[in-house]
């Protein structure tokens, strides 16, 4: 009898392992994919708030076109340029004196480090981020702000889902399609 059960447990021991061995670390599962990951900083296009013109030049070369955008500093707090990738695709707002990213805008093609991007549904984008990530509130009723995501203290994430000159998604439906993807620093955002 004893016999029996050692034999049934090394026969399950086997198929356990065995199963576990099947899948290879780079398969991961639909859910898996659209995560955003806990050891890396979430970045758009490979870029992270605060990274130098360097850094950006490194990761999406210098074929950009660039714009004055506030010489008087108004804004931002001292003079911006804006740089321009692949057309419109992506905006890239470089602080002139700290020569540091202030903002990033993207209207096409480049994606999150979680792979997401514009086109696609916010059933899709937004369960991932809603589990990771709270939402922004406005700063002034303190309401939340559906799809903007506080990805680190002081640096927020937003999904845009209407295409109506603003920002404000004030209801997303499932099947409501991302216009934009933009990473700001909250306190520009007022």
């Amino acid at each position: 009898m004893r016999r029996n059960v050692a034999i049934t447990f090394l026969v399950f021991m086997t198929m356990l392992v065995a199963g576990c061995g099947a899948l290879t670390p780079t398969e991961k599962t639909d859910l898996e994919q659209n995560q955003p990951s806990v050891d890396e900083p979430l970045t758009l296009a490979g870029i992270s708030l605060g990274d130098s013109t360097d850094e950006v030049e490194q990761i999406l070369g210098d074929d950009y076109r660039r714009e004055t955008l506030h010489a008087d500093g108004s804004w931002y707090g001292e003079k911006t340029a804006c740089w321009y990738y692949g057309g419109d695709n992506i905006e890239i707002v470089i602080g002139e004196e700290s020569g540091t990213v202030l903002q990033i805008n993207v209207y096409g093609e480049y994606a999150t480090s979680a792979g997401d991007q514009v086109g696609d549904k916010a059933d899709q984008v937004l369960p991932a981020y809603e589990e990771k990530y709270r939402l922004a509130k406005d700063h002034f009723e303190e309401n939340d702000l559906p799809g903007w995501f506080v990805v680190e203290e002081g640096q927020w994430l937003i999904f845009n889902f209407k295409d109506d000159g603003t920002l404000l998604n004030r209801s997303i439906a499932p099947d409501d399609k991302v216009e934009s993807i933009h990473l700001v620093y909250e306190k520009f955002m007022h």
